[in-house]
């Protein structure tokens, strides 16, 4: 009788066991779990920018010299298109600076879904952005500017009862043999500023 009672205590014993090494398993499995979101969301927030869902300027930076890099040893072209928003400091001190967060937002959101899945949209300072448009010369490179140009006045932005006025600048280059990162970015940025100039703003 005795021996069949220590039979049961050890039957006991090894599925309580059992119960609590399942559990350990399942609270490894949530903190593995939670890890590699936490890993995910640090990834993100390496290459995001703050405030909009497109690419931050370092990463960018990264990417222009990649395409660069690929010109330099296959040729295949890209191009680079500096774009800067008219008007943000009026937006800004007419309807309050959530005003201009959400005008950024809806600009990034336009530029996200003009471009292709092979192309790169990024936030590059205060009220500008950079686009990487691949396998496109200058020329073509300034017909997407024309069309997004127009893309952004012809949309609606609209911030709770008012319509944003929104119109953007546009500087566009061809990535060049032998360029640097810097230069392909002075080239674009002079375009940008030039036709910025021309449109009085």
């Amino acid at each position: 009788m005795g021996q069949a009672n220590n039979r049961d205590v050890e039957r006991e014993e090894k599925s309580g066991d059992g119960s609590g090494l399942e559990q350990e398993v399942a609270a490894l499995r949530k903190e593995l779990r939670l890890l590699r979101l936490a890993n995910e969301e640090l990834e993100r927030l390496v290459v995001r920018d703050t405030l909009t869902p497109l690419y931050n300027r370092r990463h960018f930076i990264t990417c222009l010299v990649e395409r660069l890099n690929r010109l330099d040893r296959y040729g295949t072209p890209s191009a680079l298109v500096f774009v800067d928003i008219d008007g943000m400091k009026s937006i800004n001190d007419t309807f309050g600076h959530s005003a201009g967060d959400y005008a950024l937002n809806h600009v990034a959101h336009l530029l996200m879904g003009a471009i292709r899945s092979t192309d790169v949209a990024a936030r590059v300072g205060g009220d500008e952005f950079a686009l990487l448009l691949d396998g496109l010369d200058e020329d073509a490179a300034l017909g997407k500017a024309d069309h997004l140009s127009k893309l952004i006045m012809s949309t609606e932005c609209n911030f709770g009862d008012y319509i944003l006025p929104l119109s953007a600048s546009f500087g566009c280059t061809a990535l060049r043999t032998g360029d640097s990162d810097f230069a392909a970015i002075a080239r674009a940025d002079m375009a940008m500023y030039a036709a910025k100039r021309n449109s009085g703003d």
